[in-house]
């Protein structure tokens, strides 16, 4: 990315500095963050692999839950640590549990990552957030020429995105959440044109 590009990229994340981490989750590989005040959203009810259940005529179920205005879903890598420790990263999705990786019958070919709390990802953001994010305050995002992305937050924890993606391949995305389209989203290439 140009500077130019990079000083746009942290002018539209900058809404998020002074917001709360509201919640971190998975939709399969991705990971989703979302920041900013509460907002009502339609949300699919999800069955254990993170899939949408749909009623008899093949609608999707939903429900009205509270989520954070703002929304970073993450298709590179990423990892959200403190000091010298990692508090968990994206290749934790595809990890078995500590239980599930010592029981006497785990075979690796039959690990079922997809399904919720199988993996070492889900547990560690259960064990670690226990469903309190609001002493997540964001102090400041900052971008560089490959669109990576660093969000500090106050309490000393930072959370990176690693762009990781060549060509058109989609790396993270930003938008509000009651929005179909992005913000801003960035590929391989920079910036998407299309979603800015």
């Amino acid at each position: 990315m140009t500077r130019l590009e990079i000083k746009h990229v942290e002018e539209v994340l900058s809404v998020m500095v002074d917001q709360p981490l509201r919640d971190i989750t998975r939709a399969g590989a991705m990971v989703v963050a979302d920041f900013g005040e509460l907002v009502e959203v339609d949300t699919a009810i999800l069955d254990e692999s993170g899939r949408p259940l749909r009623d008899e005529n093949g609608r999707r179920i939903s429900q009205m839950s509270m989520k954070g205005k703002y929304t970073l879903d993450a298709l590179c890598s990423m990892r959200f640590s403190c000091g010298d420790e990692v508090i968990f990263a994206k290749s934790d999705m595809f990890l078995p549990t500590e239980e599930i990786a010592g029981s006497s019958d785990f075979i690796w070919d039959t690990f079922d990552w997809h399904i919720r709390g199988n993996n070492f990802f889900d547990v560690a953001i259960a064990k670690h957030f226990g469903g309190e994010f609001s002493d997540y305050i964001v102090k400041s995002v900052k971008a560089n020429k490959f669109g990576d992305l660093t969000i500090t937050f106050k309490s000393g924890f930072i959370l990176e995105l690693f762009a990781d993606g060549s060509g058109y391949s989609e790396n993270w995305r930003f938008g509000e959440i009651n929005s179909v389209k992005p913000i801003i989203a960035l590929t391989g290439n920079g910036i998407d044109i299309e979603a800015s």
